[in-house]
């Protein structure tokens, strides 16, 4: 069992009050906002030692809020620093000497995680990929849900094997929250959200001593948006070279997911994820998916990339020939695609596809699928994904800070939230949150020894996998850099941990990510 809670020198406690017999400090103050708990664990790192043991790691987890300090000038004049928001945090540092690789905990690499949304609580990332202990929606094979009691489950390849880590959740999502007076939407924005997380990160840094450590993010959905510009801001303004990104289903530009008039790259961009999707639902069977993938990546880039170009120009036989290779590869009706002037929204292909069986399919991950109340539906009217997991991971987050990190707080845990919407982009456009392709090409030629590890999931129809492929092509950045990244695809969707065998093989490349920079 890779997780162990330490165990009492009073004898065994109880489960009603076990948390509470390991706990330094819950509720150091009597602010909901001001509380912090400490308990402490040991981790089984699962091999052999020389002396025929396994390595076990102890590790503190410290759960409660960071300040966000601001330092502003007024009119010409300085401000006295203010507290303008409380960050949620959940750590988890070891406390032995030397970890099991024989590297000293103070040179170990320390991993800052997010999820994106805007809107979203990392809860995600800390109970579906990173921490000790995991939340498991399906078993493997399955894309049927757990039901209740839902169980914490040992995460027996956690980065805590190897490095230290930080959760992080936006303010307004999780526990965090704005401080008191200050404008309820005032983190909302792209710019200030940047600005905030590298604050975060900086103090953090600084305050456990670790400037000289290998420092790594990893960001999922908008927060591979978020981890490259917080990244550029880290290395520009505070000279914090991070060593490594771990980039999780986004392209760098929403360019890749957009539909209006005029646009075709998310049209363009999509299509290899239907042809999965549809091959996970029995089109194309007599082929492999990898082949059906293939084919619909060299038909979006050449044929499909053109016709939609050509618009009204495209010839009626070309035009034919096209509509016929797209119904083949989606599995949808050639006359559905030729109505659809060719462009397939992901909202209507999850509708369309099993429509025929009176079924929709998800959009975080395509191969889960839901029954609507109206079958005539041009959109799903949920999303098969979300509805299955989401119970599991909000009874999860709850239990686990509460019961096992000792951590009370009455506020209520935002997983997600429509109270960031809308998110705020600056007048002057001085950061453009849906397009980091800028800021990730200069962080990469400021801080040269920078990798990328980017993970993409197959069926994931929220951010399509073909299009981070196109960005990660068009990053400025010269020839001896572009090894420094590294693209990984999953037979899983938009979260790729929610599949048991993807979770497994993306937290060992996580690890060879993360270890290799130690050589």
């Amino acid at each position: 069992m890779p997780y162990t809670k330490e165990s009492s020198s009073y004898g065994q406690a109880s489960p009603a009050n076990s948390a509470a017999r390991f706990n330094d400090a819950a509720c150091e103050a009597s602010s909901l906002l001001s509380s912090i708990s400490r308990t402490h664990h040991i981790y089984d790192a699962g091999y052999q030692s020389e002396a025929g043991e396994k390595a076990q790691i102890p590790y503190t987890a410290t759960a409660g809020y960071q300040e966000v300090i601001e330092e502003t000038i007024s009119d010409g004049y300085t401000q006295e620093p203010r507290n303008s928001g409380h960050v949620f945090l959940t750590t988890y540092e070891a406390d032995r000497e030397h970890d099991e690789k024989g590297v000293p905990s103070a040179q170990r690499p320390v991993i800052f995680a997010f999820n994106g949304g805007p809107g979203t609580s990392s809860a995600w990332l800390h109970l579906g990929l990173l921490g000790p202990r995991i939340v498991e929606p399906f078993s493997e094979g399955s894309t049927h849900p757990e039901t209740a009691p839902y169980a914490l489950r040992d995460n027996r390849l956690s980065p805590i094997a190897y490095a230290d880590i930080v959760i992080i959740d936006a303010i307004t999502t999780g526990y965090s929250r704005t401080a008191n007076g200050e404008k309820a939407d005032h983190f909302h924005e792209s710019r200030i959200d940047v600005l905030t997380f590298s604050e975060i990160i900086r103090t953090w840094v600084t305050q456990h001593e670790r400037w000289s450590d290998p420092l790594y993010i990893v960001g999922e959905s908008y927060g591979v948006l978020r981890a490259s510009a917080v990244a550029d801001q880290l290395a520009r303004n505070d000279g914090i070279y991070i060593s490594g990104l771990v980039l999780i289903s986004s392209p760098i530009t929403l360019g890749r997911m957009d539909f209006d008039p005029g646009s075709i790259l998310g049209t363009h961009a999509f299509l290899p994820t239907y042809a999965a999707v549809a091959h996970y639902h029995g089109y194309n069977s007599d082929r492999t998916l990898d082949e059906v993938i293939s084919e619909a990546e060299d038909f979006a880039d050449t044929e499909y990339l053109w016709a939609l170009n050509q618009g009204n120009r495209l010839p009626k036989p070309r035009r034919s020939a096209i509509i016929t290779t797209i119904s083949r590869l989606t599995g949808l009706p050639a006359s559905y695609i030729d109505q659809a002037d060719l462009v397939i929204e992901p909202g209507h292909f999850r509708a369309e596809l099993l429509r025929k069986h009176k079924k929709s399919i998800g959009r975080y991950d395509g191969r889960i699928t839901a029954s609507d109340e109206d079958h005539n539906n041009e959109v799903p009217e949920s999303d098969a994904t979300e509805q299955a997991v989401r119970g599991v991971f909000a009874a999860g987050i709850n239990d686990y800070l509460r019961k096992e990190l000792g951590y009370k707080n009455d506020l209520a845990y935002n997983l997600d939230t429509d109270r960031v919407k809308p998110w705020r982009i600056p007048a002057d456009r001085t950061l453009n949150p849906f397009n980091a392709l800028r800021p990730l090409s200069r962080v990469l030629r400021t801080n040269t020894n920078l990798r990328v590890l980017y993970q993409l999931g197959k069926y994931d129809l929220c951010t399509p996998f073909w299009g981070a492929v196109s960005d990660a092509s068009l990053l400025r950045i010269p020839e001896d850099l572009q090894g420094n990244i590294e693209i990984q695809t999953f037979e899983s969707g938009h979260m790729i941990y929610l599949d048991p065998p993807s979770r497994e093989r993306e937290l060992m490349q996580i690890r060879a990510f993360i270890t290799k920079g130690r050589q």
